[in-house]
């Protein structure tokens, strides 16, 4: 989920051609699959030459990777949110998973298109698995230190649980997308409690210290 690199290029000119290529691309993917738009397609319609897309990007995809720069914001915040927001676990994981979603969705066209990308192109899913262990880091030291604090039981590598769990939401992510107008509720609630149970052992940390006695998870 990492976007690719912008053009080292800066200049007013470019900046111009490069962001009408962007414009281009991004409205052409809300009505056609990226494997049925061309480079033809972008270029004709920026107003630019085909030479003139190349300068900036080695691909389409990885075009559509700097589209996807914004969700990509919101999937390190939503980490940021799970491992040091305020409030009990749960909570925090459920509010950063509704944020992430809605993101997603306001720019679900560009991010089918970059689950295209990634199974066709090297570069792409290359950059895309970077992008999840740079956000499973958080979550590893987050685990260990709760381990260390004795809230968390020990178990299998933090930093494997914690690419898995961001497997989870790239999984919710890539069904809603696909299906916008479908359930999300019980997706996001599953994923939650699957984040709890992972890191954790049991429901919530909070709601076992609460518990009644002879009260069972």
């Amino acid at each position: 989920m990492t976007p690719a690199a912008p053009s080292a290029n800066t200049s007013p000119r470019g900046d111009r051609r490069r962001e009408a290529l962007l414009a281009a691309l991004d409205d052409r993917l809300r009505t056609t699959p990226l494997d049925d738009i061309s480079v033809a397609d972008l270029t004709v319609s920026a107003g630019i030459t085909r030479s003139a897309f190349y300068f900036y990007f080695d691909s389409k995809a990885a075009a559509v990777g700097v589209l996807l720069a914004a969700v990509q914001d919101e999937a390190q915040a939503a980490v940021e949110t799970i491992v040091g927001g305020e409030g009990d676990f749960r909570p925090r994981v459920a509010r950063a998973l509704e944020k992430l979603t809605d993101r997603v969705l306001e720019n679900a066209h560009i991010y089918r298109a970059l689950l295209t990308a990634r199974s066709k192109h090297a570069q792409t899913r290359a950059l895309w698995d970077e992008g999840r262990r740079v956000m499973a880091a958080p979550v590893a030291e987050f685990l260990r230190a709760e381990r260390a604090s004795g809230r968390a039981p020990n178990g299998v590598d933090a930093d494997a649980l914690a690419v898995g769990l961001i497997h989870i939401n790239e999984t919710v992510l890539e069904r809603l997308a696909f299906d916008t107008d479908g359930p999300r509720e019980p997706l996001l609630t599953v994923a939650t409690d699957m984040w709890v149970r992972a890191l954790y052992g049991r429901p919530d940390p909070a709601v076992d210290a609460a518990a009644a006695p002879g009260r069972t998870a």
